[in-house]
């Protein structure tokens, strides 16, 4: 499916436009110009001649130049008529934001199988009705009922609930997490998951597809669609209703009948598709996927400052089916030589509380260059600069330090960790693997995700050790359903 025009408009027209806070037409409207969106945009409405400072229209049909994309802010009782007047306009995409359809009942059904009916027979394009509306990072299209901007990266959205597809940008804004592209797609009345899912699948700037859903009308279709996009790129999915207080609310919601749980997860394993339990584990798995190369295998050697994260790490990973193998010898001789001799001898490493950051880099490379492992978790080194910074202050405290001394150790030490993050990258470049690394000092500066100019690869920083463990475990089950589609 081309939806090429629709999240890339040359030109958008706002019908309800106003300048009046709290409005539809005005969150809309708004939001597309604070956005930056470089496009024409035409507010039409019929009661203000001016919107926003810029010329409003009575109708769609009163504006010469082409118009890509329409938005309908208007009550469900006008839509027939506007979107008669973007057929009348050549207008092929239009964003209903109107609700008051299939999620109200009966007499709302009926009318959006009519503009259903309508699209079908006009060859248009139509997101909702009851949708919060669409956002394209790559052409600064932010074009929904709540302000975010999250930066531009690889993870596209579709969310039934727009309410909740826009709080999980607001999270990927908050830790810097890349979106490309999202959509609430509401009641569904024309497009489907399966379309936007159908449409990700070639998308370049998509790399993630994430999707929260609450109901599907053509299950064959959508197994169908999935398989052939799980084939090229991950997809990670929450599917609500899993209780039937939780059903009935999807219904009430957008109409969605989300029948039977255990049968959709049934259907996800089989497609490939990565479940998640809930929205934030959706926003993590789906930032995982986005930055790391997945596994070969189920193999992982850990690297800790400290014994104890060591062994919470190993038994997460064994409960979770990854596998934690012995050192082989070589990578045994060469972190002898590096460490004391009351090391662990073992994986997990102990560094026995050596922050030192030359080490950890050569410990992850020995490892990283093993055929023993296939993946890396490493814990402790990223966030043990807030336990030297306390220690320099109360330095500072006592008169031991100045504030000048401490100014500059403070900043050479977020430089080290800088250093050391994109050494990881590097290391992660060299040898294909993917590097989890878990802070468990995690100061208000950090941030959840480090890139380095260049590389393909980011680094996703975990705030806990089963937060990584979670991750790896997804991305070497898909790892090993792709193999299995290769065979």
């Amino acid at each position: 499916m081309n939806l090429h025009s629709l999240f890339c408009p040359s030109s958008i027209a706002i019908v309800g436009a106003s300048d009046t806070l709290f409005k539809w037409g005005a969150y809309i409207m708004s939001n597309i110009l604070d956005g930056g969106f470089t496009g024409k945009v035409y507010p039409v409405s019929v009661s203000k001649s001016i919107v926003f400072g810029r010329e409003a229209y009575k109708s769609v049909r009163d504006i010469e130049d082409k118009v890509d994309l329409v938005f309908i802010t208007t009550p469900a009782q006008t839509v027939m008529a506007v979107l008669e007047d973007c057929r009348d306009s050549g207008v092929k995409n239009v964003v209903m934001v109107t609700s008051g359809f299939s999620e109200t009942g009966e007499d709302g059904a009926r009318m959006e199988k009519e503009v259903e009916r309508f699209a079908i027979e006009n060859g248009m394009h139509i997101v909702g009705p009851n949708t919060m509306g669409i956002v394209n990072t790559h052409c600064c299209l932010y074009a929904t009922g709540s302000i975010v901007r999250p930066v531009r990266g690889g993870i596209s959205i579709v969310a039934q609930s727009g309410n909740l597809g826009n709080q999980i940008m607001e999270w990927a804004e908050q830790e810097k997490i890349g979106i490309a592209k999202f959509v609430g797609s509401g009641n569904e009345g024309v497009l489907k998951v399966e379309d936007y899912l159908e449409y990700f699948m070639d998308d370049e700037d998509t790399s993630v597809v994430l999707m929260y859903i609450e109901g599907i009308d053509d299950g064959k279709r959508f197994m169908d669609v999935a398989s052939r996009v799980t084939a090229k790129k991950p997809v990670i999915a929450l599917k609500a209703g899993r209780t039937q207080s939780g059903s009935q609310a999807a219904q009430s919601h957008t109409g969605a009948m989300s029948g039977s749980h255990v049968i959709f997860e049934s259907v996800m394993k089989q497609t490939g598709i990565v479940i998640a339990r809930t929205p934030s584990e959706l926003l993590t798995l789906s930032a995982a996927f986005d930055s790391f190369p997945v596994p070969d295998d189920n193999r992982v050697g850990i690297i800790t400052l400290g014994g104890g994260w060591g062994v919470v790490t190993a038994d997460e990973c064994e409960e979770r089916d990854l596998s934690i193998p012995p050192l082989p010898d070589d990578v045994m001789e060469k972190l002898d030589k590096r460490l004391p001799p009351f090391w662990s001898k073992a994986n997990p490493v102990d560094l026995v509380g050596q922050p030192d950051i030359v080490l950890f880099e050569e410990s992850i490379e020995y490892m990283a260059a093993s055929d023993s492992f296939d993946a890396i978790i490493t814990l402790g080194m990223v966030g043990s600069k807030q336990f030297a910074l306390r220690a320099a202050e109360a330095a500072m405290n006592l008169g031991n330090l100045s504030k000048g001394e401490y100014q500059k150790f403070k900043d050479n030490l977020d430089q080290y960790q800088m250093d050391f993050l994109d050494k990881i990258i590097l290391i992660t470049e060299k040898y294909g693997k993917p590097i989890l690394p878990v802070s468990l000092a995690k100061t208000d500066y950090d941030e959840m995700v480090h890139q380095l100019k260049g590389s393909k690869y980011k680094l996703v920083i975990y705030g806990s050790p089963e937060e990584a463990v979670l991750c790896l475990q997804k991305m070497y089950h898909y790892s090993r359903y792709l193999a299995k589609r290769r065979n």
